[in-house]
């Protein structure tokens, strides 16, 4: 009878015990280099529910919204690739860690690039179409050798030059930047058509410097 009585008060603690460790509610950290990513979940409706950002402790029922032992978590920060993953609900109801890097968008960066070198051709030309307009065509020169200088793969540079030395009577150096403007941009039609021109004029200026 009694050792009836110890069996079941036993018996009566493991079960507490395991109610206990089944109560205790695990948290999941969230990690990122670099930090201050959001982390949301995904379910499985298409619902996304923001839980902060990293870095992140979050307890285990936030990051597992229903009763499946998985569940999507998506990372993301501006000017880097976004990052999804699944996570498995901890068996044993210990806490889960989970760090991350982060990749930069190399897209967004080519894309403010090309807005900032748009910006300065368009300074830059807007300023030596000023110069030519004035007839100061040194100083307009002078304009367009800096910016090729600074963008030497951008053919506008060259055309503009080309176009400088055109209005100076500098006919072999007015053909040279054409050409190398045709290089990187050969789909200009009416660039040809001034290139066969000067080339004709190139040959009664045989004495022009090269």
């Amino acid at each position: 009878m009694f050792k009836s009585r110890v069996l079941k008060l036993y018996l009566f603690l493991i079960a507490m015990n395991l109610l206990s460790a089944c109560s205790t509610s695990s948290t999941v950290k969230f990690q990122s280099t670099p930090s201050d990513a959001e982390v949301s979940v995904v379910e499985s409706t298409g619902i996304v529910t923001s839980l902060g950002k990293t870095p992140l402790t979050s307890n285990e029922s936030d990051v597992y919204k229903s009763t499946n032992r998985y569940t999507q978590i998506r990372i993301k920060k501006d000017g880097y690739l976004e990052n999804e993953i699944v996570l498995m609900k901890s068996t044993l109801g210990s806490d889960i860690s989970v760090n991350i890097q982060l990749k930069k968008d190399e897209t967004v960066q080519n894309v403010g690039e090309q807005s900032i070198t748009q910006e300065k051709v368009a300074n830059a030309i807007a300023r030596a179409n000023g110069l030519i307009q004035s007839k100061q065509l040194p100083e307009a020169e002078t304009v367009m050798l800096n910016f090729i200088e600074q963008y030497p793969s951008v053919s506008v540079g060259y055309d503009y030059l080309g176009n400088i030395y055109y209005l100076q009577k500098k006919f072999a150096k007015a053909l040279k930047n054409y050409n190398r403007a045709m290089s990187l941009n050969p789909q200009n039609a009416e660039r040809k058509i001034i290139v066969e021109r000067i080339q004709n004029l190139v040959k009664s200026q045989s004495g022009e410097v090269q």
